[in-house]
């Protein structure tokens, strides 16, 4: 099949940018002594996740239980769950999952260990732990030193748990270069003393687990940390160019769209609203605009509705009609993949596979 045959809205990925994206990431990680634990809500598909993992990754991430049981499913059984779980049967799902995996779960928390070491004594299965920190996102994690610490000798003397080490998620460096610099001098401090912390208790730390996408390769410049989990490099966006993490050509992930109407004047409407492409903002520059029109960078979506994209074209020299199709590159990619049944891999204008999106919609 041609990619001009696809219907449309499509998501469309470029398997010879995934391939690059996958090796460079690799090689740095190999470079500097870093394991590569991908976070796989990005795509959620696991034939995309045993591909980073034969790139050298040494297991993934996930942020739900039903994300985990997709992939274990599939047979990967190396797997961090980067999220709290806690609440209605969680904890049992959990439990079940971890006979047959080797799983590692992040807690901030006594309460999410403890259901979770109850269950695990049930099934007579055991998981890691890692304690997570807040850096300065402030969405999950503990910020003293002497809280982390608390918490750890408390996981650490639970029954079927094993605690090995840190996390945390820099989502707030989510800027350019030198905003990300100033930045790390203070997250280096905490962690410095969270990990001193630890190791005077007398506790292993096996794990100090780091990083996204836009810190992924600088993960060796925080301190301690010997594993990162970015996400999006895999793809890339709209974003991570605007930030100067990729550029235009590093974004394997576009959406095919096409013009449905010229009516209004100044104005192209596509066949992607907001139930196709992310509605997340824009957040550097001027912050304007929904995703990055490959074909036309002075034409702006500036507006989506439910099944309508909004090109602002007043400024373009370029001839709009219906039937034309147009290629985006959405601010963020993982919203836009979770919102889709299937995506394409393809190469030049040729389909060469279709993936399920065996995760969407996996939100407990």
């Amino acid at each position: 099949m041609l990619v001009a045959e696809l219907e449309t809205p499509a998501v469309v990925v470029d398997l010879d940018v995934v391939e690059r994206n996958l090796s460079r990431m690799a090689d740095y990680c190999r470079d500097k002594n870093l394991r590569l634990r991908p976070h796989a809500k990005t795509h959620k598909i696991p034939a995309l996740a045993k591909w980073q993992l034969e790139k050298g990754a040494q297991g993934i991430t996930v942020a739900k239980i039903g994300e985990a049981k997709v992939m274990v499913d599939a047979g990967i059984t190396d797997i961090l769950i980067a999220y709290p779980v806690f609440g209605g049967g969680k904890a049992e799902k959990l439990a079940e999952l971890a006979t047959r995996a080797n799983l590692t779960v992040a807690v901030d928390s006594l309460e999410v260990a403890d259901a979770i070491s109850t269950e695990l004594n049930r099934k007579s299965a055991n998981v890691g732990i890692l304690v997570e920190i807040d850096v300065g996102f402030r969405r999950c994690g503990i910020a003293s030193e002497d809280e982390v610490l608390a918490l750890a000798q408390k996981v650490d003397a639970l029954p079927n748990l094993q605690f090995n080490g840190l996390m945390f998620f820099p989502g707030h460096f989510q800027v350019v270069e030198r905003e990300r610099a100033a930045m790390r001098v203070g997250v280096n401090d905490l962690l410095s003393r969270i990990q001193n912390k630890i190791k005077e208790s007398g506790l292993p730390l096996t794990t100090v687990s780091g990083g996204s996408t836009p810190t992924a390769l600088e993960s060796h410049l925080f301190v301690g940390v010997n594993e990162t989990r970015p996400g999006m490099y895999i793809f890339n966006d709209r974003t991570m160019v605007g930030i100067g993490v990729a550029k235009e050509e590093d974004c394997a992930l576009s959406v095919v769209t096409t013009v449905v109407s010229t009516s209004v004047s100044g104005r192209a409407i596509i066949d992607a609203g907001s139930k196709t492409l992310s509605s997340d903002r824009y957040p550097t520059g001027d912050g304007k605009g929904f995703a990055l029109i490959r074909e036309d960078p002075e034409a702006q979506l500036e507006q989506l509705t439910e099944e309508h994209g909004h090109v602002d074209i007043s400024r373009s020299t370029r001839e709009y009609h219906v039937g034309q199709r147009l290629t985006v590159i959405p601010n963020h990619v993982c919203s836009t993949v979770n919102m889709h049944n299937q995506i394409y891999g393809v190469r030049g204008d040729q389909v060469e596979t279709v993936w399920e999106v065996a995760g969407r919609g996996k939100v407990q």
